[in-house]
């Protein structure tokens, strides 16, 4: 048997690979769009967004204040608070991680 992260030959029922340390036999867990309660300036969506797309989310703000302009103020602000309401937040026992949060510790 094959580690799927490192390719290297590990034991035939081992639940981890020796060399990377990968956990073996669990597909990794789906991502989901949630709003974020850490790094939020009016309800998270953005961030969220940002976190999903791997994106940063300074860029998704300014990218999302650019199309709101350019297709005029009213769907944009529209799509934003039907993305509030429909867009569930993070639970309040996990905060997705942000560099902000891995420079200040």
């Amino acid at each position: 048997m094959y580690c799927n992260a490192c390719g290297k030959a590990i034991v035939d029922d081992a639940r981890f690979c020796a060399y990377c340390g990968t956990v073996l036999g669990q597909p990794p867990a789906p991502k989901k769009l949630i709003r974020s309660r850490a790094d939020h300036k009016i309800a998270g969506f953005c961030a969220g967004l940002g976190h999903y797309l791997d994106m940063d989310v300074t860029l998704v703000r300014l990218a999302w204040v650019l199309v709101t302009l350019m297709a005029g103020v009213f769907p944009g602000v529209v799509v934003y608070v039907l993305a509030w309401i429909v867009v569930p937040e993070e639970p309040a026992g996990t905060v997705i991680a942000t560099a902000q949060a891995v420079t200040n510790s």
